[in-house]
């Protein structure tokens, strides 16, 4: 698990370019992608929109969202040292939710905060044909507690995504003559 990282690119896997979408991959496979990457006038704030993960269960119960997001912030803090500031909005996928939509703006909050995001707040978001639809959203400021909440996030979060992704052990083999009739 020491080391494990995804790899955050440009579009279709390519070099990243600051204000394009970024993609996720694990391996080969991309599972996650941030749209809309917007850039301020001074080069030193970002806002980070239209977060996506693919819709496998499987990705989802091993914690993917909160991955995904961790890892996108850590890509560009290291990538680019003069972003300061970076403004996060969920406001996804809210389809199948009806009635629980209080829920899912319960976990999205609760995403923003463990990675140090300040000024959590939900609002509407008005979406022709989907009702109840909201924004979460955060700013995360480079200070010494949003590092350590971020460090802390991602190493929690790779270790159990890397868990997850281990095939389970094969169960023991029986012991030797298990199994056989006794021979007078």
């Amino acid at each position: 698990m020491t080391g494990f990282r995804l790899r955050l690119t440009g579009p279709q896997g390519q070099r990243y370019a600051l204000g394009e979408p970024i993609e996720v991959y694990d391996d080969a496979t991309l599972i996650g992608r941030v749209h809309s990457v917007t850039v301020s006038a001074d080069g030193m704030e970002v806002l980070a929109e239209n977060f996506l993960t693919v819709n496998f269960a499987e990705f989802r119960s091993a914690g993917l969202p909160r991955l995904v997001l961790a890892e996108v912030v850590n890509f560009i803090i290291e990538s680019f040292p003069a972003i300061h500031t970076i403004g996060l909005e969920l406001s996804r996928d809210i389809e199948g939710y009806e009635g629980r939509e209080a829920m899912l703006a319960g976990a999205r909050t609760e995403i923003l905060q463990s990675i140090g995001a300040q000024g959590v707040m939900v609002t509407p978001k008005p979406v022709a044909g989907r009702a109840g639809h909201f924004a979460v959203t955060g700013v995360w400021h480079y200070d010494r507690q949003s590092l350590a909440l971020l460090s802390s996030t991602l190493a929690a979060q790779r270790a159990a995504y890397q868990a997850s992704r281990k095939p389970a052990d094969p169960p023991p083999r029986p012991p030797r003559g298990f199994g056989r009739g006794f021979r007078k």
